[in-house]
């Protein structure tokens, strides 16, 4: 390898029931991927391990989960001497190699995350992070915090986290973080031969309360981004709600359905997008998200990939309109918005208009969320997914321009990065989806 390489490699950092394992893992670390999803999906990290002395299937997972579990005791009694705090930024913290915010950013800590504080001084909290010294903000930081009942003997509550660290980004000798997140653990899967150990955690534990806890409640008097702030804070999670629409319920009943399956139905038929992340539940408009600018171009043949893949949707699968309609059955009135396609011909026999039936207030109500369902369903007409070398900034819900490729030319946004570091190397893998203009 030469010196050029070697000064662009990529490293990880991976911290495991709060103890750093990343030097202790890196003899056995076949593959970490980390995937990342604009909406609907929980975020996942999956690490993969050989283990032909057992070493992990027999031994390091116990010691991990007792290890884990006297942390916790641990973190408990700390805390009546006051080095116990919890993140209380609904966006994630900062870490820093100083103490203050010309120094650089070694990752970020997730709402509720609690850590151990050595000392606080001019405000800022010295910390232990990835194995070295780092600093917080004091303000975005309380005093106790308490881990969660799930966080005892078993798997369920252990928290992973990982940073991909790409050494000498630019060239310039500074490097490039990717910070995954905090995750939970949520299966260890052993499989031979040859003997390896694949540990898969995610941002949304599938048997976590807010999944899991089927509710019968009647919501009067909220907005939607009420509802998701008071279902975040009831499971211990950040609530960013990140669009300009907030709908209004007079009264909207959540029977027999688990929070996060509620609030989803409420965002599809709102036209608004939900991803959970780092603890945080975020809620934003896709619309706003597919105006900004592209963040970069790739060329037909110009060397940035290393494979591509193209596809359209079904022409069957598009409608061409979208017409909300609302009788009142108090008024006998009725309400009813249309939005069409930017080429809608309406002498086309291929014209198909979805119909949907919702309790709208307005002309112009109806309108915006006939808009909204109609890019709902049609947004995945067009498909591309490139695999680049490993890059950081390639994230979901970035904006990418494609050039030379045709009738996929146009601009896109990222659904889905997945990041890859193995023996081979770096990869970022990305699906993306056409943005739908003039909808």
């Amino acid at each position: 390898m030469s010196n050029k390489e070697q000064a662009r490699r990529t490293t990880a950092a991976i911290v495991f029931g709060g103890t750093d394992i990343s030097r202790s893992i890196l003899p056995y670390l076949l593959s970490l991927t980390y995937t990342d999803n604009e909406e609907d999906e929980a975020d996942d990290l999956q690490i993969k391990l050989q283990d032909r002395d057992g070493i992990w299937l027999e031994k390091w997972l116990n010691d991990a989960i007792d290890a884990a579990a006297s942390t916790v005791a641990v973190s408990a009694a700390s805390d009546a001497a006051g080095g116990t705090y919890t993140v209380t930024a609904n966006s994630g913290l900062n870490v820093r190699s100083g103490p203050g915010t010309g120094y650089s950013i070694l990752g970020t800590l997730a709402y509720g995350t609690t850590v151990t504080v050595s000392a606080i001084d001019s405000g800022w909290a010295t910390i232990t992070y990835s194995g070295q010294t780092a600093y917080v903000s004091a303000s975005y930081i309380k005093q106790g915090g308490q881990a969660s009942e799930s966080e005892s003997t078993s798997t369920t509550g252990l928290k992973i986290s990982a940073v991909y660290v790409r050494e000498n980004w630019n060239g310039d000798g500074n490097d490039k973080l990717l910070d995954c997140g905090q995750f939970e653990l949520d299966t260890v899967k052993a499989s031979g031969p040859p003997s390896t150990i694949t540990i898969k955690a995610t941002s949304l534990p599938f048997n976590s309360q807010i999944r899991q806890t089927k509710k019968t409640k009647a919501w009067e008097a909220y907005n939607l981004s009420g509802i998701a702030r008071e279902m975040a804070g009831a499971n211990g999670m950040a609530c960013l709600y990140e669009s300009a629409s907030d709908p209004y319920y007079e009264r909207v009943e959540q029977f027999k359905t688990s929070d996060i399956k509620f609030l989803s139905q409420l965002c599809h038929d709102a036209g608004i997008s939900l991803k959970v992340t780092n603890n945080i539940i975020v809620l934003f408009d896709q619309v706003e998200y597919e105006q900004k600018n592209p963040t970069f171009v790739v060329r037909r043949g110009d060397g940035s990939y290393t494979k591509y893949d193209l596809s359209v949707g079904k022409a069957d699968s598009e409608y061409t309109s979208c017409r909300v309609r609302y009788a009142n059955p108090n008024t006998g009135s009725v309400i009813e918005g249309i939005a069409y396609v930017e080429d809608y011909k309406e002498d086309s026999d291929d014209n198909q208009q979805l119909e949907v039936a919702a309790a709208v207030s307005s002309i112009a109500e109806a309108q915006t969320l006939a808009e909204k369902r109609l890019r709902l369903h049609n947004k995945y007409s067009k498909t591309v997914t490139f695999t680049f070398p490993g890059d950081p900034d390639k994230i979901a819900g970035v904006t990418v321009e494609l050039t030379g490729w045709g009738a996929f030319d146009g601009k896109y946004i990222i659904k889905q990065s997945k990041h890859t570091l193995s023996n081979s190397g770096y990869t970022t893998q990305v699906a993306m989806r056409r943005v739908l203009e003039g909808y």
